[in-house]
């Protein structure tokens, strides 16, 4: 019922990104979307000519709320370390939400490789890379955490473990949500870097 108020393209879209977190960026083809979506595979091609229009889609999705994250968070009146905390939770939140759309961070490399999306991922890892970095900046420059570590490496490491989180939930039993798991241990993290 829910299905005939999602635009077609919208619903290719999705469809397509829980093919990608089921079995793979290999497997999304006109005929696994077709299948998915109960569309005509020749009707895909009103929306989409080929495979990489349609990756294109899905990661511009994947990337699209992010700008508007980091600028609600940039602005809040609470401390830089509170600031990373609450783009942490924004991010896990987003991946609880939507299970499937976590997947396409574990295909980056892939996604690197292919010429039309590698731009929108460079632009996407980057921009995320940059808007930690700042949040880790301003606590540095606020003296709420040690610098032994750069901004750089220390956004990096919250990076890393977003990552290694999301291949987790993949591969092991989870009781906990992604958002529950992943802010406990990146704010436990968070207290050994913080200034005493």
């Amino acid at each position: 019922m829910i299905e005939e108020y999602i635009s077609a393209k919208d619903r290719i879209i999705s469809s397509s990104i829980e093919i990608i977190s089921d079995a793979g960026l290999a497997s999304l083809s006109p005929k696994t979307i077709a299948m998915r979506t109960n569309i005509d595979e020749m009707m895909l091609y009103k929306y989409y000519s080929n495979t990489n229009e349609l990756l294109v889609d899905i990661v511009n999705y994947y990337f699209r709320f992010d700008r508007h994250v980091y600028k609600t968070i940039k602005v809040k009146k609470c401390s830089a370390v509170d600031k990373i905390s609450a783009y942490i939770e924004e991010f896990a939140q987003y991946y609880d939400n939507y299970y499937a759309l976590s997947s396409l961070m574990l295909q980056y490399e892939e996604l690197l490789h292919n010429t039309a999306t590698r731009e929108i991922v460079l632009k996407g890892i980057q921009n995320r890379k940059v808007q930690l970095a700042d949040l880790f900046q301003e606590a540095i420059d606020n003296g709420e955490v040690i610098t032994r570590f750069s901004s750089e490496q220390l956004g990096d490491t919250v990076q890393g473990m977003i990552m290694v989180y999301s291949l987790n939930r993949r591969i092991e039993l989870h009781k906990g949500t992604f958002k529950t798991e992943l802010c406990a241990h990146v704010n436990q993290w968070l207290s050994m870097i913080k200034m005493k």
